[in-house]
């Protein structure tokens, strides 16, 4: 293969996965429900309806999802005009609105993120 064609080649495969890392990287700061390519399609959208702290799992949409060490929690404070912020486990609380994406589309068993609503006085 021609050096220039390799060239070609890998600049090609940058482009092709730079939208994938930025928004990954900036998803953190996109509110709820407003995910470009995600929200409604690949996430629950929705209300928490219970959270077990031992088991470090929530319950939404009628199912049980793990809440990992790997799993990033976002508080979404765009309704207060603010900035959002890292959040943790405890912020996931029955009745908070929230969007989760899961590792795994087709078994939903583990969360990747988690964007929760935050209290207004967050």
């Amino acid at each position: 293969m021609e050096p220039r064609s390799i060239g070609f080649a890998v600049l090609a495969a940058l482009l092709w996965s730079a939208p994938a890392h930025a928004q990954k990287a900036t998803e953190q700061f996109i509110p709820i429900g407003q995910s470009p390519g995600l929200s409604g399609e690949y996430t629950y959208l929705g209300a928490i309806e219970a959270a077990d702290i031992v088991a470090r799992s929530i319950t939404a949409g009628g199912r049980s999802v793990q809440v990992t060490e790997r799993t990033r929690i976002w508080l979404d404070r765009s309704g207060a005009k603010q900035p959002n912020l890292v959040g943790s486990f405890d912020d996931l609380r029955a009745g908070h609105r929230v969007e989760i994406k899961y590792e795994d589309e087709a078994r939903r068993e583990r969360a990747d993120w988690i964007k929760v609503q935050a209290d207004q006085d967050q």
